[in-house]
């Protein structure tokens, strides 16, 4: 053994060199009889006993999904989108999701608490908390919110870290990663593999999804800055935006990487706009705010058939809903959106005589009247 193993040994790592490699020998009088050459023997033994052979990885658990096919326990994960592509509306809608124990769109949920730590637009939060609820008829319980950012490199994060230890949550959302990462060149490699370092602490301690949120590169296609984040990340998800106004809108969702396990398909959501239960703004108009509802395949390119296709199949969508065959384009553009349907104008008034011929038992194919249907009746 070196002398300069040696002398690590007797000392203890550096304040900033948290993660070295071997610990220290234990403090305490030498008198005890324990070498520093005994001591690193001990290390060695015990380093050697965690070697596995292929027989014993049959005992290594399996990744638990959080969210089925979207995120997992134990695991660092991202979402990334340019600005105005609502990441954050959708990484609310995982937290409420996971700790309300609702099934996410589909996907199986594995119920636990969240705790979200609101590092940018808190004062935002409450509202669109409100509109989830309403929207879903249900309180978001088991998520709890930390407003304000707790840097990853402050030594605040250690107590951060022994929260999560304590709560035990299933899902950690840090909104967003530049807010928690102040003064940290994030192009740089070196520096960010110190954070990654931190976010793995999190992790560890918590056994929780640790789930950072960020903003894209210059190219759109990736997160933004230094690739030793991406490295350590088990789930990577783009959210990418289309369209302009709530009726136009199209969010995306994407698997940009699922190191161990089937990647989700793109999933589609469009926007509908929650006017909050009994608020008002000063000038009387209603208070509102947004949430996502997955858009019905009918509206998605790759399920359209043909124009009378598409209508039947928005009729039997509506019918279903209960929407009533009275309603006008207006009226019925916003039922479709509650339900999470987006469609153009023409299509719509298409839909209108097809459900009205069908009411009065005349022919449903009827060339549509140009006249009368673009206002609720």
């Amino acid at each position: 053994m070196t002398d300069q193993t040696v002398a690590y040994l007797r000392e203890p790592p550096p304040e900033d060199d948290l993660w070295a490699g071997i610990p220290a020998e234990p403090a305490g009088p030498r008198s005890v009889g324990v070498t520093s050459e005994e001591y690193f023997e001990k290390r060695v033994r015990a380093l050697e006993g965690e070697l596995l052979d292929s027989a014993a990885l049959d005992s290594i658990e399996p990744l638990e999904p959080v969210i089925a096919d979207v995120l997992y326990r134990d695991t660092l994960a991202r979402v990334y989108g340019a600005s105005g592509t609502f990441k954050s509306f959708m990484t609310l809608d995982f937290a409420g999701c996971v700790g309300s124990g609702m099934t996410w769109h589909g996907q199986d949920v594995t119920q636990g608490p969240v705790i979200y730590l609101v590092a940018e637009g808190m004062r935002g939060i409450r509202k669109r908390v409100r509109a989830w609820e309403q929207h879903h008829g249900r309180k978001m319980t088991g998520v709890y919110f930390l407003p304000r950012p707790v840097q990853a490199m402050d030594p605040e994060w250690q107590v951060l870290v022994e929260l999560c230890r304590r709560r035990k949550p299933a899902l950690v959302v840090i909104d967003t990663q530049a807010r928690v990462t102040v003064g940290i060149e994030e192009n740089s490699n070196t520096e960010m593999g110190r954070v990654v370092d931190q976010m793995e602490r999190l992790r560890g301690a918590s056994e929780a999804c640790v789930l950072l949120v960020h903003h894209t590169g210059h190219d759109g296609d990736r997160g933004r800055g230094a690739t030793a984040v991406k490295g350590a990340l088990q789930t990577e998800l783009g959210v990418e935006r289309t369209g302009k106004g709530l009726l136009d809108t199209q969010i995306k969702l994407k698997t940009g990487k699922q190191k161990d396990d089937e990647e989700l398909g793109d999933v589609v959501f469009g926007l509908h706009q929650v006017a909050l239960d009994g608020e008002l703004k000063d000038d009387g108009q209603p208070v509102t705010s947004i949430v996502l509802v997955p858009l019905d395949p009918v509206t998605q390119p790759q399920a359209r058939t043909g124009q009378q296709g598409r209508v039947e199949e928005i009729a039997a969508a509506l019918d279903k809903a209960n929407i009533p065959v009275t309603f006008g384009r207006d009226r019925l553009r916003h039922a479709c959106s509650a339900i999470g349907i987006q469609a153009r104008n023409d299509l719509l008034t298409e839909v209108i005589a097809y459900r009205k011929n069908r009411a009065n038992h005349l022919s449903p194919n009827l060339s549509p009247d140009p006249e009368g249907t673009g206002q609720d009746e």
